[in-house]
């Protein structure tokens, strides 16, 4: 009886120890331990003002969370981008846009954008990421829809960088505060603040790239174009200008014989010049004066 008490105390110590031991667990939870960065990675600035560079100290802290971040993408979901991009033909541009318009309440979007004129119209709307697939599917009511298609871009792993390189700057941001009112000299008190100033630009760029991200995952954009039928206007059919056709095929006759009559004074007054020196270089080098072949019968002779 003792022995097999002996045994199962051994085994149990040992399955404690191994997962003291767990190098998994380590990895994973040293790089957002208050205490570890305070204590390993926020010693190196006490000495800035000495041998110490305060921007190996921001490197070595954002590669302590790089492990962290690759894993939040499967922690907390995928970031998708999601867009669209919508053609119709409809007889009435006004009809169209109150569908639009309707369209877009029923989805719990709005419309960012739009352009129109006598024969089309153009709108960017934006719908919640959870309402897009069924927005797309339900488009048809619009109008004639003649094309449609989408796109997807996975941002989750930048997204996830940026939060996780944020949280690092915000830590970052704190200690030097502390550090700034333990300065003992205006040096170490010069430093701190120039590190301090480049760490707060840091954050609110990325808290504008982390706020731009989450309003392009959140709410999808979807192009809306919106054309009538050929040679239709918003009254109906309307035949073709023949008048017009003419007068521009008559302006198009008169710019083709200008460029000609421009392009023949151009030859004759750059093409006689140098024709005329060809003629006299020829007439003086092998003419009736002919140096070269004098020259030539001279060597010869």
């Amino acid at each position: 009886m003792k022995k097999i008490i002996f045994i199962i105390s051994f085994f149990t110590v040992l399955v404690f120890s191994g997962c003291r031991k767990n190098p998994v667990q380590e990895t994973f939870s040293a790089p957002y331990s208050t205490d570890g960065v305070a204590a390993g990675k926020i010693a190196p600035l006490m000495a800035m003002s000495r041998n110490a560079d305060s921007a190996d100290f921001s490197k070595s802290v954002e590669n302590s969370v790089s492990l962290e971040s690759e894993n939040l993408v499967s922690e907390n979901g995928r970031k998708l981008i999601k867009s669209g991009d919508i053609s119709f033909e409809v007889h009435d541009l006004e009809k169209a846009e109150s569908a639009v318009l309707e369209w877009v309440k029923a989805f719990g979007g709005y419309v960012a954008d739009s352009n129109k004129n006598e024969r089309s119209s153009y709108y960017s709307v934006r719908i919640p990421c959870n309402n897009f697939d069924a927005a797309m599917e339900s488009c048809g009511q619009i109008g004639n829809l003649k094309s449609k298609g989408f796109s997807t871009q996975d941002v989750s792993e930048q997204f996830y960088d940026v939060q996780s390189r944020l949280e690092t700057r915000k830590v970052l941001r704190e200690k030097l505060n502390s550090y700034l009112k333990q300065a003992s000299s205006m040096q170490d008190m010069l430093k701190v603040e120039r590190e301090l100033n480049s760490v707060q630009s840091e954050i609110e760029s990325m808290e504008g790239r982390l706020k731009w991200l989450s309003s392009q995952v959140d709410f999808s954009a979807i192009n809306i174009n919106i054309m009538l039928p050929f040679n239709t206007t918003q009254g109906g059919f309307e035949l073709p200008d023949f008048g017009n056709g003419a007068r521009h095929f008559a302006a198009n006759l008169m710019f083709f014989f200008g460029f000609m009559l421009t392009a023949v004074l151009y030859l004759v007054i750059c093409g006689v010049p140098l024709v005329l020196f060809l003629a006299f270089l020829f007439w003086l080098l092998f003419g009736k004066i002919g140096l070269l072949v004098k020259l030539y019968k001279k060597l010869k002779g």
